[in-house]
């Protein structure tokens, strides 16, 4: 996605990827040398197996291959020579294979002319066939300027933009499948995430915080190039909110200071959103009516990355990145949910009953509890 910005952006884009690249292979204690040509990363390491692990992790990358180096400058048959031999380990007689070349330069041959000269000496040395659409085993070969990269695989990265390009964003997380999978989410798109736990015990359990601490771990494989840490605040407001306001209100209430508390985090962290986990109609306190009086609690704008998907296009995401596992682990639910929750809220009622409480005492009184672990 880098390659479709501004020369200048591109540029921008591409010295931090090199950068969270640097500082991902850096904290997996692995020597290595790296060279950046357009569309291209190079990586010269021993510890190649260590290195990939590290490197599909790294938003901004598509991909990434390990591949044998060789000098064949213009000459397309020690291409065909140097190709033969890399096949000869990898594709057997009784395998379909096909070739898939790109070239960059000048050279007097084309990637087409590459790929068939490579299938022939295959085909005439291993006896192997040639499947173009559903091959056994693809062959790839890259030619940029003097030099030929023979690779087998293309491992899977994450894609997006490199992490730290579009600024910072406050994240609540309540280590379930949602709240995770967001702020995952929001780290594709290039932002530093702070994810906020706000710890609404004795409504839930204590032991709740250990829970939401090993899915924090399972994230923060993937934010290579940021030290992300987890903060916790302790929510001073839902004991007056469970005893003074209406009960069919009170997950509003909640999370309407949950997002107050989140600004005063924004604040501190020069972040420009919140983002959530939510998702329209998932439970009553995201149907359309009370996204809506949520977002009147706060001048942040506020952010929903899952809010078209449904559950199973987020519990596969949630697989995916590895966070799942340790957000389906046995929870405590919170005690303080009303068997009957409004599932149309009004501001005028919410706000009204929001005047039996003292907010901005009660958020200056939760911003005292921050821990950061």
């Amino acid at each position: 996605e880098t390659t479709l910005k501004s020369d200048y952006t591109r540029r921008i884009f591409e010295q931090k990827l090199v950068s969270n690249i640097r500082k991902g292979l850096k904290s997996a204690g692995i020597e290595f040398e790296i060279t950046a040509e357009p569309g291209r990363i190079f990586v010269k390491t021993k510890k190649v197996n260590v290195a990939c692990d590290v490197l599909k992790r790294v938003f901004g990358l598509v991909s990434i291959s390990p591949v044998k180096e060789v000098t064949v400058k213009a000459d397309i048959g020690k291409l065909v020579d140097y190709a033969e031999k890399f096949a000869s380990n990898y594709i057997k007689k009784d395998d379909t294979f096909a070739v898939r070349a790109k070239r960059t330069g000048n050279d007097a041959f084309t990637s087409q002319m590459i790929e068939r000269r490579i299938g022939a000496r295959i085909v005439e040395k291993r006896g192997s066939k040639v499947n173009l659409t559903d091959p056994d085993k693809i062959l790839y070969v890259e030619v940029r300027q003097n030099k030929a990269y023979f690779f087998r695989e293309k491992i899977k990265c994450p894609g997006g933009l490199p992490l730290g390009t579009q600024g910072n964003v406050v994240a609540l997380f309540s280590g379930g499948i949602d709240s995770a999978v967001a702020a995952w989410m929001m780290m594709k798109r290039g932002c530093k995430v702070f994810p906020l736990y706000i710890d609404c015990s004795p409504f839930v359990e204590s032991s709740e915080l250990e829970k939401v601490k090993s899915v924090f771990t399972q994230l923060k494989k993937w934010s290579i190039g940021f030290g992300m840490k987890l903060i916790v605040i302790k929510n001073k407001a839902l004991p007056e909110i469970v005893e003074k306001t209406k009960e069919n209100l009170t997950c509003l209430l909640c999370k309407r200071m949950m997002y107050r508390i989140a600004e005063k985090v924004c604040e501190m962290k020069e972040a420009k959103a919140i983002v959530t986990g939510e998702n329209l109609g998932q439970v009553a306190s995201q149907t359309l009516d009370n996204l809506y009086v949520l977002d009147h609690a706060t001048h942040f704008p506020v952010i929903r990355p899952l809010i078209g998907l449904n559950k199973e296009e987020i519990v596969e995401l949630a697989k995916e990145i590895g966070t799942y596992e340790a957000s389906i682990s046995k929870r405590s639910s919170c005690s303080a949910v009303p068997s009957s929750p409004r599932t149309k809220g009004r501001i005028s009622e919410v706000e009204r009953e929001e005047g039996k409480l003292d907010v901005e005492k009660l958020v200056k009184e939760s911003m005292k509890t921050m821990k950061i672990f």
